[in-house]
């Protein structure tokens, strides 16, 4: 026969298992409660033109960002400026070149200058392509260049929004 200590070691060693139970039944009911769905990521309620064929195909220009090039010479200094393909000999050249190729109405630069509204294509993405030794401040004209300009009454003029910088080449 079994001896009185083995009865009482064997009943202080067993497990209490319904307070386990109830911890992890707690626990469960914790996680179901708060937990919170995760929103979709993108904007997925896209609205596509139906079969119709369109008039005439979209240029080329209209798609793809107008690259403007920084060359600069071994010690950080500006070389050259080209807007697409036309050299440009100045920061003020190239924002007359941005605004001619941005305008939809026949406001000249200097009409638009003096206090006249132009219309603007807001599609337009600059892309700036500059030499690696090519110093900051160049970098900053351009963007100044680019997307606007003072008129004559010291109002701000908004031309292009979308600037970005191309990848370093290796």
């Amino acid at each position: 026969m079994r001896d009185r200590r083995e009865i009482v070691a064997e009943k202080e060693s067993s497990l209490q298992m319904t307070s386990m139970i109830d911890v992890v039944f707690l626990l469960l009911a914790f996680f179901v409660i708060t937990y919170k769905t995760p929103e979709l990521e993108g904007d997925f309620n896209i609205r596509m033109p139906a079969n119709a064929q369109s008039s005439a195909p979209a240029e080329i220009d209209d798609l793809s960002p107008v690259v403007v090039k920084l060359s600069s010479d071994d010690k950080g200094n500006l070389r050259g400026i080209l807007f697409g393909e036309s050299p440009q000999k100045d920061f003020k050249e190239l924002r007359q070149s941005v605004y001619r190729h941005i305008v939809r109405n026949d406001v000249s630069f200097q009409e638009a200058f003096n206090g006249e509204v132009p219309e603007f294509n807001d599609s337009l993405e600059i892309e700036l392509n500059c030499d690696k030794q090519l110093r900051y401040e160049y970098a900053v004209q351009a963007i100044t260049a680019v997307t606007g300009y003072l008129n004559a009454d010291d109002q701000i003029v908004k031309m292009v929004d979308k600037v970005k910088f191309s990848p370093l080449e290796k």
